[in-house]
């Protein structure tokens, strides 16, 4: 994560917040290995494309594009 002092404006790194989700989700040893790699990579790509979502919801915000109330409302 990283923060533009300059406006507050928050970004999430994609890659590196994907890469903390996957790491921090037990999955069961009982899967066939396919099975893990299929969850870890639905994981993986669910948490990049979320950031992505919420980099372009920050900078919609700080750009003025929306009200407080409706980000609220989006988060």
């Amino acid at each position: 994560m990283a923060k533009d002092h300059d406006n507050h404006n928050l970004k999430l790194d994609q890659r590196k917040f994907a890469d903390m989700i996957v790491k921090s989700h037990q999955v069961s040893d009982d899967l066939d290995p396919e099975a893990i790699v299929k969850r870890k990579l639905t994981l993986y790509l669910t948490a990049y494309y979320l950031a992505e979502k919420f980099n372009k919801l920050e900078d919609a915000h700080f750009q003025g594009k929306i009200t407080d109330d409706h980000y609220q409302k989006l988060l």
